[in-house]
């Protein structure tokens, strides 16, 4: 393919991903799609191997509409995001507000391992 051809190829065949933010706190992160217009049957989330999966059908079209012009679509998309270890998979929750898919994932506390500091007495040494 041409890069020409790949200037004019039809939008359904480029592959579409909405625009995305990455929220981290402390005790969470979010991942925020702006998705306008879908609806909660057209969108579906996964995770298999720590890697949340966010996928969209399309809308479907209507054969007896004619538009004179068409820049909002609702193409079929998939999204996927890498989930830190911490990540409580069982703990998800999304939620589809105002044209945006907030997935929030809570995380487990931080793990802190005690460490002991053994002093040694390096003059000894020295002295040989």
């Amino acid at each position: 393919m041409t890069m020409w051809d790949e200037l004019f190829r039809p939008l359904e065949q480029i592959d579409f991903v909405p625009a995305t933010n990455i929220v981290k706190k402390d005790d969470e992160f979010a991942v925020v799609l702006a998705v306008p217009g879908y609806t909660e049957d057209q969108l579906s989330l996964s995770i298999d191997d720590n890697v949340l999966e966010i996928r969209a059908q399309g809308a479907a079209s209507t054969d007896n509409e004619v538009y004179l012009r068409r820049e909002i679509r609702q193409l079929p998309f998939r999204y996927r995001v890498e989930l830190p270890e911490r990540a409580q998979v069982d703990q998800i929750s999304a939620e589809l507000k105002a044209g945006l898919l907030t997935v929030r994932i809570p995380l487990q506390g931080k793990k802190v391992i005690p460490v002991k500091i053994h002093s040694v007495d390096t003059t000894k040494s020295l002295q040989a």
